[in-house]
């Protein structure tokens, strides 16, 4: 069992390096791309490969093969561009959700979860594998699905290799990623005996075999070679910490030495010595891209605020020299604190919607703001809980010594029809989470990418026609955490 280091070390001084330039957007950005091509989609259906700009079907994702062809991921279907020309197009009826790759071989998951691989000349292969997850090219192709399962694939789409099931129940898969020739699995493990803590562990697995497993303590979202994301703010090398963050790592690009990681407003350049320099952007740090040397860096996503144009997409050059933060012009003010709620704009508020037209009510009926706030809230109004009288003695008859965890429901899976918008409205409802005596001290609402979008036990959200993955974490007054997910269907 290997030992969690919780040291960590930062530059001394607050250090950042200019932005090169910035392409403007003219609606939210899903997905950038550098390499040879320096190119972005949005959600409208805008490709921008270079100097192309192109009108496709709305844009979730991409890759660059080496020699410069990209494979973008849209509503309807995978579409290859070469010197911005469409070369070949696959149709999917439920779209294309993500994309990953490495060399010459990309894969990529569609709206029900499935795999396939494609090639640089645009082969096809589909994989016997359902509710994916991630999915992570490397010496074989891995697998984690919804289920709790981790297998490998050849590159030609046939299975190696399956990881045993640790217990039938209470296990979770929250990130996977290749070291060289390894397989590194972050899982988490819910006690099944009340009171249990979680369990969060890395496993190491070379050719099949457990080579090393051990403690994080903390939720791992993101892997790349040997650097490691945490959701309670944190970069881990191996297995120490060597920086601190205040939100998630939720994307990491491997560099060899350094890495590139994204969290909340800022693009950090680490080492094993710790935070090298920040660069904070104007839009959350959603999509980044890099090419091989770093001199080319990809940086783009929303500000949260539905009042403002979408921000442009940032281009910086890794390599430059570092400055003093205070000197660099293009670095934004101190944000302060952040806000509670951190999700994309079109997902929560959508892009014509308004409030009144949400609360389902006419603006002439609204006096004043509370008006607006209750007419918002009336599907998740507290109502007062009658605690029956055997209950209620059961509790004041415990030993004052004996704990009783709290344990979360988020509720059931959900599947809603979207509006002609393509969005839906979406009520989380936790309140039926048992916590007999008081002890939960606070909720989280994270989305698939570890983002919180809510702190309190109901919400309502707006959510784009698809899968999504929601998951209830409350923690006690121990400092113990716990969570239930839920799986929403936007059809």
């Amino acid at each position: 069992m290997g030992i969690l280091n919780d040291g960590f070390s930062a530059s001394p001084m607050a250090l950042t390096v200019p932005v090169v330039s910035k392409f403007p957007a003219t609606a939210t950005v899903t997905c950038v791309s550098s390499g040879i091509n320096l190119a972005y989609g949005q959600v409208d259906g805008k490709l921008v490969i270079g100097e192309n700009e192109i009108s496709i079907s709305t844009v979730n994702c991409m890759y660059e093969f080496p020699y410069g062809d990209i494979v973008v991921g849209t509503s309807e279907s995978l579409q290859i561009f070469r010197d911005g020309n469409e070369i070949s197009s696959i149709s999917h009826e439920t779209g294309i959700e993500s994309i990953s790759g490495k060399g010459e071989l990309a894969i990529c998951i569609d709206g029900l979860g499935r795999a396939h691989i494609l090639d640089s000349t645009g082969s096809q292969v589909t994989l016997q594998e359902t509710s994916v997850l991630f999915a992570k090219v490397g010496p074989h192709i891995a697998i984690a699905t919804e289920s709790g399962t981790v297998s490998t694939y050849s590159h030609e789409g046939n299975k190696v290799w399956e990881r045993p099931m640790r217990g039938d129940v209470g296990e979770r898969i929250t990130a996977i990623g290749w070291n060289q020739s390894k397989l590194v699995v972050a899982r988490e493990g819910h006690g099944l005996v009340p009171g249990d803590e979680e369990a969060l562990e890395v496993e190491i697995w070379n050719d099949g075999q457990l080579e090393k497993r051990f403690d994080v303590n903390r939720r791992v979202v993101s892997i790349e070679g040997e650097w490691m994301g945490l959701d309670m703010g944190g970069v881990m090398h191996g297995e120490s910490i060597i920086a601190k963050l205040d939100h998630p790592a939720h994307t990491i690009i491997d560099m060899g030495d350094k890495a590139l990681v994204a969290s909340w407003f800022h693009l950090h350049r680490v080492t094993i010595d710790g935070l090298q320099w920040a660069v904070e952007t104007q839009g959350m740090v959603e999509h980044v891209s890099a090419n091989k040397d770093g001199t080319a860096v990809l940086i783009a996503g929303s500000d949260q605020n539905d009042y403002t144009e979408p921000e442009p997409v940032v281009l910086i050059d890794s390599t430059s020299e570092p400055t003093s933060l205070v000197e660099e012009e293009s670095a934004l003010d101190d944000w302060g604190e952040a806000p509670a709620i951190e999700i994309d704009p079109d997902e929560l508020y959508g892009d014509t919607t308004s409030l009144e037209e949400i609360a389902g009510v006419e603006p002439s009926q609204l006096s004043d703001t509370s008006n607006l706030l209750d007419a918002l809230n009336d599907e998740i109004e507290t109502q007062s809980v009658e605690v029956e009288e055997e209950d209620l003695m059961l509790a004041l008859s415990l030993d004052a010594e004996e704990i009783i965890a709290p344990r979360p429901d988020a509720g059931g899976d959900q599947s809603l029809q979207a509006e002609d918008d393509g969005t839906a409205i979406v009520t989380l409802d936790a309140r039926n989470t048992e916590d007999p005596q008081e002890r939960i001290e606070s909720w989280s609402w994270v989305d698939e990418s570890g983002k919180e979008i809510a702190n309190t036990p109901a919400v309502r959200v707006k959510l784009n026609r698809g899968n999504h993955r929601l998951e209830l974490r409350i923690k006690d007054r121990d400092g113990r955490w716990s969570s239930d997910s839920i799986d929403v269907r936007i059809e």
